[in-house]
């Protein structure tokens, strides 16, 4: 189940994540949030989710255009994929670890860096990528689902999906 997050969750999540790469403590203060907010390491976790199911979604080369049983049988074959099987758990863990963080810088850096691993592993960026793959997602907002159709099918080093039989993402790290 894909968490929702509203326009103002998603500008914050990227702000947060623009600060992590940049190395910027204080914004990260700033953007660690206030009554009424999720916690900025619970909202990371969303935000990770969100991101990654998106990406899976694209890969596997689902639209808002296909009838119900040609989507069916794509999520099916997302379900059987090893590597969409890791993203699941990849985004239960990051909110396993979320949930007792509260606001605490260190976890939602953990957390940042986690996604944004999470992301590079689907594309050939380089080692000095990050802010690039941030900024790009901070351009498109909402929009995500065009970014990621983009590196789907311009990208040659995409990992996933049945259209795509590369070797999988060489360990490295980033960011």
């Amino acid at each position: 189940m894909d968490i929702e997050l509203t326009d103002d969750e998603h500008l914050r999540a990227l702000a947060a994540l623009e600060a992590i790469v940049g190395n910027n403590d204080d914004a990260l203060t700033v953007l660690a949030g206030s009554d009424g907010e999720r916690p900025l390491p619970v909202l990371l976790a969303a935000y990770g989710q969100h991101t990654l199911h998106r990406i899976l979604i694209a890969g596997f080369g689902i639209d808002a255009t296909m009838d119900y049983d040609e989507t069916g049988q794509l999520v099916g074959e997302i379900n059987s994929d090893p590597m969409a099987r890791i993203v699941f758990v990849l985004t239960d863990a990051l909110h396993n670890q979320a949930a007792p963080a509260d606001d605490d810088p260190a976890t939602a850096k953990l957390i940042a860096r986690s996604v944004l691993l999470a992301i590079h592993a689907f594309t050939d960026a380089d080692n000095q990528d990050a802010g690039r793959i941030v900024e790009r997602l901070a351009l498109l907002g909402e929009g995500i689902l065009v970014l990621l159709v983009e590196l789907v099918t311009v990208e040659p080093g995409l990992r996933t999906g049945p259209r795509s039989r590369s070797p999988g993402p060489r360990h490295r790290a980033w960011p």
